[in-house]
């Protein structure tokens, strides 16, 4: 009897996209770095060397301000420091009422549901809201978890090449009106700091009778005049935007995520989102800390942005004036432009062996041969640290194009 040959099965778990172990081995792997403890501003303890953090998102410096910091403890006090269950049964506390009423109010919605995340949120959002032969139509560089919001949910997922509005046009005229349509959209998009044309695309859903769901992460609290998000930043109705999803763990220095929009729609996700319903509760903790550093955010709300819109104007310049090329970023996201993903891993691998905290972004985050150092500035960052941290940066990169560097698979 002819035995059958087969060949031996892949590897598993499967090969990662990067090769995590050759980048190891050839000493320019920087992710995972450990944090000790956060110093002041802008600076962090890591392997006991002060180190100028440039990757977080604490865009307003809130994060261990004494008054944020005695809300969580209170809140522990009162309420301990888990909550035994869901929000659905177990886990809603007063905290949780009172900081979804304030988002509601910053947003001028009318309600707005607490998820334990942001990723959460928006995949359980998606997710839930649509069913079989209705559409969710996503720019191909939106935040993960809003593609894979769409790929859980029974809709049909179609994506547009990015800020090609043309195609995204075509793809709206193409559904039937008997269809439901939802257009999900990054305010901000995360590596870029480039704002989405939100003007533009709530005319083309309200031509085509599609909604639109925003992701506000990277804009609310730090873009328009008083930090009201992409709304004040366009000069827009906020009714215009159907859905809006932000974070509570950047320039709020808590965790969660939110969705704020009309009663009805709260309503049904308070009742159909398994996100919302089968994951534990945010704690009390948290809850308290978002609330605090929003009600800081309003009555501080000037100060801290002008600070913050200050110091990145400053690192630009800095950057700039040693000849480094940047994204066209409205926000203190800040993309350093490398290109080759290699130079990008060996750059970032000699900042921090000069103490500066930044990573590179390799595709596929950023399209082929755009690969990016990616600097996030805050109102904590000293102006003077800036400064060097850019001649530095300048420095560093005009030393990597001079240097032969490592061929490793997976860096390309």
């Amino acid at each position: 009897m002819n035995q059958i040959k087969s060949s031996p099965p892949p590897p598993f778990p499967p090969d990662t996209v990067w090769d995590v172990a050759g980048g190891k081995a050839a000493g320019i792997y920087t992710w995972f770095k450990e944090i000790s403890e956060e110093l002041d501003n802008g600076w962090v303890l890591s392997d006991n060397n002060r180190m100028l953090m440039l990757g977080g998102y604490s865009y307003l410096g809130l994060n261990k301000r004494p008054e944020i910091n005695q809300a969580a403890i209170g809140a522990i006090q009162t309420f301990g420091t888990g909550m035994s269950g869901s929000r659905f049964l177990a886990g809603t506390t007063e905290l949780h009422s009172q900081l979804e009423k304030k988002i509601a109010e910053l947003h001028n919605k009318e309600g707005a549901i607490v998820y334990t995340s942001g990723y959460l949120a928006n995949v359980s959002t998606i997710a839930c809201l649509l069913r079989k032969n209705d559409f969710i139509i996503c720019d191909k560089t939106n935040h993960a978890s809003m593609i894979d919001g769409g790929r859980y949910s029974n809709a049909k997922l179609m994506r547009y090449p990015h800020n090609d509005l043309t195609r995204l046009q075509k793809i709206l005229a193409s559904i039937p009106d008997s269809s439901r349509k939802l257009v999900v959209i990054d305010a901000i998009f995360s590596m870029s700091g480039e704002a989405a044309d939100i003007p533009q695309i709530i005319a083309l859903c309200k031509k085509y009778n599609a909604y639109l769901m925003v992701d506000e992460c990277h804009s609310i609290f730090v873009l328009g005049k008083t930090g009201g998000g992409i709304a004040e930043y366009f000069n827009i109705k906020p009714d215009d935007i159907d859905i809006t999803m932000a974070t509570l763990s950047k320039s709020i220095p808590a965790a969660g995520g939110y969705i704020a929009s009309s009663e009805k729609m709260i309503n049904y996700l308070r009742h159909e989102s398994r996100g919302f319903i089968y994951s534990i509760a945010l704690s009390a903790a948290m809850a308290a800390t978002a609330l605090r550093g929003l009600e800081i955010f309003e009555s501080e709300r000037q100060t801290l942005l002008e600070r913050l819109n200050d110091n990145t104007e400053i690192f630009k310049k800095t950057l700039r004036s040693s000849g480094i090329q940047l994204g066209d970023s409205v926000t203190s996201i800040i993309p350093i432009l490398v290109g080759d993903p290699m130079k990008a891993a060996v750059a970032a691998k000699i900042c921090h062996e000069h103490d500066l905290y930044i990573h590179a972004v390799f595709p596929p985050v950023v399209p082929v041969g755009k690969a990016i150092l990616r600097a996030s500035i805050t109102a904590s960052h000293k102006k003077e640290d800036l400064i060097m941290a850019g001649k530095t940066i300048g420095a560093i990169l005009t030393e990597v194009e001079k240097m032969e560097l490592p061929n490793i698979s997976g860096y390309n």
